[in-house]
């Protein structure tokens, strides 16, 4: 993994503010397409590499964040991992969003103060 951020806090990685704000307030659905930016070809890339639900989609999330990984890393290794499977529109805000739901659950594991502008 290259030393430079890959996920920022800018103009890429916005959600609109009311869209995020339902997202974080609604339940989790199993159905991919609930999570903003997420259409039916990041669908079809996400169940090519095994990931079905948006479930599943935090858990890929949650198994990058190890003893002593940064925000920064972490959301840098989901944003690289999301790459890897194919996603390229939406890429950062798809990461925005699942570290702030995450983040709701288990506060402390997003911090956006602590990523790159």
């Amino acid at each position: 993994m290259s030393s430079e951020a890959k996920f920022h806090m800018d103009a890429t990685s916005q959600v609109a503010e009311d869209t995020l704000a339902a997202f974080l307030t609604a339940p989790v659905e199993s159905d991919l397409s609930s999570l903003p930016g997420v259409g039916p070809a990041a669908i079809r890339k996400f169940k090519a590499a095994g990931v079905e639900t948006t479930h599943q989609l935090i858990g890929v999330y949650l198994s990058m964040k190890g003893e002593g990984v940064s925000v920064q890393a972490h959301c840098d290794a989901f944003w690289e991992w999301l790459q890897e499977v194919g996603i390229n529109a939406h890429r950062s805000g798809i990461v925005l969003c699942i570290a702030e739901k995450v983040n709701s659950w288990m506060p402390g594991i997003f911090d956006s103060s602590a990523v790159a502008k």
